[in-house]
């Protein structure tokens, strides 16, 4: 945050007639050792930006920026090429600003995946990397109780394409996600890893995918039980204990709260009144009320007439009901409270991502800048209504700053937020 000069600072410089100094304190990481500084968890920590993982988005990731601002030369990314896998980008349509998908060639020049995409990460080494985010990994993904569900969460890993960097064994001997953190050497951590575990049933519409396999079904997008999130969270945090890393947590925001649940409107305005959608729920079909959430991708379908009908109702996976929210709900409040209680044990402290994202939903004035959830015009969320754009990576960055400068007495200077991108507009 900039600081402004006092009038007795002022008057000051004008009573001896010389010029004020301002000697900003030396950054320091205190007792906080970041000759290895890792940060851990899912495309939040990746840098995954407007639906996609590109080389300007990774460079922005929070775990960069707070490197940056510690003067950290060590800290090193599984960097993409260019555009990575490709990313959302805005075009004019009839004089409307409308987000284009990657592949997109309709209204100009697509953003495709770098040609090196398709082979990004098969050669890299993890255990030399510090950011061991991975888009798309749920903390349940990364711990195994079982043998059964090691081969699972391993093969879940392995081919998802923005893990590509890590190890994951092999089926007669496979490896999960913590079996890497074991050998990661970390002396400073950052965790901020669950949000998955709600968000893929959120962005699915309640609506948990079966998946056939040798293995038997596997469900995907579903809510990871608390219970067992909180095992598997103490396991992650054990890993760091052992190895005598500090570190500092972080607790899951409210992902109903984004954008691309809270764009589309649970109606239609016919004639001046508004006109509830028809929605399909797993009780049947219903008019929607404002306690449902109508997903950003229903968009399209909403413009072409789905929904004003009760025969032509909204999908299910299109809309997120009050049932499922509360579902949402119930596990987030259990999720964040196992998160302080653990990290407590460990004497990690926690940035309570919960509260202060949360304040999103009013809006928040930093720098100069007021930031909300509003979908493209916000601040702080990019194109995809779920990641935050490199603004938003900066306030997320700042909120760990705090707390590392606050419990180990660090002199970490906070990001400008200015010097940082928002949503690029044509």
């Amino acid at each position: 945050m900039k600081k402004l000069l006092t009038l007795s600072t002022i008057a000051f410089a004008i009573i001896s007639c010389t010029k004020t100094q301002f000697t900003a304190p030396a950054v320091s990481t205190g007792s906080a050792n970041f000759t290895k500084f890792v940060s851990v968890g899912n495309s939040l920590t990746q840098g995954y930006m407007d639906g996609g993982l590109y080389f300007y988005g990774q460079s922005n990731s929070y775990p960069s920026i707070i490197a940056k601002q510690a003067q950290d030369a060590n800290f090193n990314q599984p960097m993409v090429t260019g555009n990575g896998s490709g990313y959302i980008h805005l075009a004019f349509i009839n004089n409307q600003l409308s987000p284009i998908q990657p592949s997109d060639s309709t209204f100009g020049p697509p953003i495709n995946p770098d040609p090196s995409w398709v082979n990004w990460g098969t050669s890299l080494q993890s255990n030399s990397y510090c950011n061991l985010g991975i888009s798309g990994i749920t903390l349940d993904n990364t711990v195994a109780l079982t043998p059964t569900e090691a081969l699972i969460n391993s093969t879940i890993c392995a081919n998802n394409p923005y893990g590509r960097f890590m190890s994951f064994g092999s089926f007669a001997s496979p490896k999960v996600y913590i079996d890497n953190l074991r050998t990661c050497g970390a002396t400073f951590f950052t965790c901020w890893l669950g949000s998955n575990d709600v968000l893929g049933y959120a962005t699915a519409g309640g609506v948990p995918t079966v998946v056939v396999t040798f293995l038997g079904k596997i469900t995907l997008n579903a809510i990871t039980s608390p219970a067992i999130f909180a095992q598997k969270y103490d396991s992650i945090l054990t890993v760091f204990n052992k190895m005598g890393a500090k570190g500092v947590c972080a607790t899951i925001p409210d992902v109903t709260s984004i954008p691309f649940f809270n764009t589309v409107p649970s109606y239609v305005t016919v004639n001046g009144n508004k006109q509830f959608l028809y929605i399909r729920t797993a009780a049947g079909v219903r008019q929607a009320t404002t306690q449902d959430h109508i997903l950003l991708t229903a968009y399209d379908s909403v413009l072409a007439g789905k929904g004003l009908t009760a025969s032509n109702p909204l999908s299910n996976p299109l809309v997120l009901d009050a049932s499922e929210v509360d579902s949402i709900e119930i596990a987030l409040a259990q999720y964040n409270s196992s998160i302080k209680s653990l990290a407590a044990s460990f004497g990690f402290p926690v940035v309570d991502m919960y509260q202060y994202l949360g304040s999103l939903q009013q809006s928040i004035y930093v720098d100069g800048i007021t930031f909300n959830r509003t979908f493209i015009q916000g601040g702080a969320i990019g194109l995809d209504g779920i990641h935050p754009d490199a603004r938003g990576y900066a306030l997320v960055a700042n909120q760990f700053i705090q707390v590392i400068n606050a419990s180990f007495g660090a002199t970490i200077p906070p990001a400008d937020v200015t010097q940082f991108r928002g949503v690029l507009f044509p």
